[in-house]
């Protein structure tokens, strides 16, 4: 298929419009957000990382505010029983540790809705002495307000962070090849860049491709178009 402006035009509504945070976009806020917390002069004890998204922004945040003590918890949507649930919940529980005197700083990369970080406030709130939550980016109509918040998008828009760029894109290509029945790497690279307004590299795309394809999930034809199994 040889995709003209009226083709994408049709394609650009099944997909968010989108952001893309570089490494020096997220460690700039993460830097932001190290500041504002040390002006309200709050020095946490133990800072957690939300797993997965909260990982890597509350390690780098520990360096920043020079603290040596980081643990998780991890929320999700997916349920062993359930399969895929609605509501977020907690998956892996905290170490056994005790938190009761301790200042606890919660740190995630993204607020949508908020419901996770509601439940994840739930769950600490009775388990530590103090708790205060930073998180990187906060959708401007969701339910949750953190105590930090470098970046409040107004508009809605989905956000790629560098540590979870291969999984969103695992999903993303995985859209378009379901709503187009195949497409050539090149065919990909534009409907998502044209429907998304952020920029893609073809090693991205290949990486992303080649996981699907060692799971089983896609084929390649002769011309080289890859379609879903």
């Amino acid at each position: 298929m040889s995709w003209n402006q009226s083709d994408l035009d049709k394609m650009k509504s099944k997909f968010p419009e989108a952001i893309r945070l570089s490494w020096e976009d997220a460690e700039d806020l993460i830097w932001q957000m190290s500041e504002s917390i040390v002006h309200a002069k709050y020095d946490p004890d133990v800072i957690i990382g939300i797993s997965r998204g909260g990982l890597v922004p509350g390690r780098i945040l520990a360096d920043y505010l020079q603290k040596k003590y980081l643990c998780t918890i991890q929320m999700g949507h997916w349920d062993e029983s359930k399969g895929f649930t609605d509501n977020s919940h907690l998956v892996y529980p905290l170490p056994d540790i005790n938190l009761k005197n301790k200042k606890v700083l919660v740190v995630d990369d993204v607020c949508d809705v908020g419901d996770t970080m509601i439940g994840v406030e739930k769950y600490l709130t009775p388990r530590v002495g103090n708790l205060k939550v930073a998180i990187l980016a906060r959708k401007a109509d969701s339910k949750y307000t953190p105590s930090y918040c470098p970046m409040v998008l107004e508009e809605w828009r989905w956000i790629f962070f560098p540590w979870s760029t291969h999984e969103d894109l695992l999903a993303f290509v995985e859209k378009v090849l379901r709503v187009t029945g195949g497409a050539t790497i090149e065919e990909i690279i534009r409907i998502l860049e044209y429907s998304m307004d952020v920029e893609f590299a073809i090693p991205e795309i290949e990486r992303a491709l080649l996981d699907m394809k060692n799971s089983g999930e896609i084929v390649v034809d002769k011309r080289k178009k890859w379609r879903l199994v």
